[in-house]
């Protein structure tokens, strides 16, 4: 890490990422590969042969020396998202640790607190390093005093931002993914989820 602010901020993202759902920690074998709440059937088989086809695409992924473009391509890469983060966190995901470390690192260099930030769903960013999810419907990002315009405060456990929302473009209607969502402490399992969620829809729609 090149500075404090940036280790404080991997810090934060690593405690909000892997949260405390104790349910989701008793089996796992010490792999790299993450465990998927709506694909189980993939755990770990196909996530291995995926990453064991395009190793050399995420190798050369983290050769951009762009920050901006590198920040793009992890936002929406698909094969970064097989990893998890720790372990000992099986369904934690390294893609959404990185884009939650970018987030807070942003806001704090801003002196933007984590008590500051709110959940906001496309709404303008003052810099692509907020976001922290994105998808073909909705853009998702981490902004300081939105309290009129924002989704939720960000509280240390995702499921306590989700069910204190006042509007939301998705789970609603779904009420299988609500219900995970509603019960899902670590951040980067909750965004994780909802990727494979869409991704489902999108491969039964088409």
């Amino acid at each position: 890490m090149p500075n404090d602010v940036a280790r404080r901020a991997d810090a934060v993202a690593a405690w909000l990422g892997r949260g405390s759902d104790q349910a989701y920690q008793e089996s796992f074998d010490l792999s790299n590969y993450r465990k998927s709440l709506i694909f189980p059937l993939w755990n770990h088989q196909n996530s291995r042969r995926m990453i064991n086809q395009h190793r050399a695409e995420i190798l050369d992924l983290f050769k951009e020396s762009n920050p901006y473009q590198l920040h793009e391509a992890i936002l929406v890469s698909k094969l970064l998202n097989f990893y998890n983060e720790a372990r000992e966190h099986p369904y934690s995901s390294l893609k959404y640790h990185i884009l939650l470390t970018c987030a807070f690192y942003y806001n704090l260099q801003n002196n933007f607190q984590l008590k500051d930030l709110y959940l906001c769903e496309n709404l303008l960013v003052d810099s692509p390093f907020q976001v922290i999810y994105q998808d073909a419907q909705r853009q998702w990002s981490l902004l300081p005093l939105q309290k009129a315009r924002g989704m939720s405060r960000v509280w240390d456990k995702f499921h306590m931002t989700w069910r204190r929302r006042r509007r939301i473009s998705i789970g609603g209607d779904q009420r299988v993914l609500d219900g995970l969502l509603s019960s899902i402490g670590s951040w980067t399992m909750a965004l994780t989820t909802i990727e494979d969620f869409v991704n489902l829809l999108s491969t039964v729609n088409n």
